[in-house]
């Protein structure tokens, strides 16, 4: 008798082709498709990323820019300011002493015109004590 071949290998590389392609069909292609999809979402968000560093250094170059040329307006604002305190200080300054010296002035005017009345009274009365004591000496009145 003539034995039929053993179709088992058959069988079982038919199941697993047909196990194959249900599982692709059901799970590694919608599989492959989300795997996909996240590539591409990676990408993307890694290429959105890299375009709001480069904004965020942009801006804050920017705003470095601008807070520098802040401190540039203030520092020159302040040393405006200081100069001219400096130069209303010196006015200020100079009107006190022209009123010191202007009050000296005075003073000194006065102490000029209180010693001369002052050695003309004592002009007066030198040439009084003197008559006096030569009278008391000579014991006469001197004229």
């Amino acid at each position: 008798m003539i034995q039929l071949p053993d179709l088992s290998l058959v069988v079982v590389a038919a199941l697993f082709w047909a196990t194959y392609w249900v599982l692709r069909q059901t799970v590694f292609r919608p599989l492959g498709s989300i795997l996909d999809g996240r590539a591409k979402a990676i990408t993307g968000a890694s290429a959105a990323l890299a375009s709001a560093l480069d904004r965020e250094k942009e801006t804050l170059a920017g705003i470095d820019r601008r807070l520098t040329e802040a401190r540039r307006e203030a520092m020159a604002a302040k040393d405006a300011a200081r100069q001219q305190a400096g130069r209303k200080r010196q006015e200020l300054l100079e009107a006190a002493r022209e009123k010191a010296r202007a009050a000296a002035g005075e003073a000194q005017a006065r102490l000029d015109a209180d010693v001369a009345a002052t050695r003309e009274q004592l002009r007066r009365e030198t040439r009084a004590l003197a008559l006096e004591i030569a009278s008391r000496v000579l014991g006469r009145r001197i004229a």
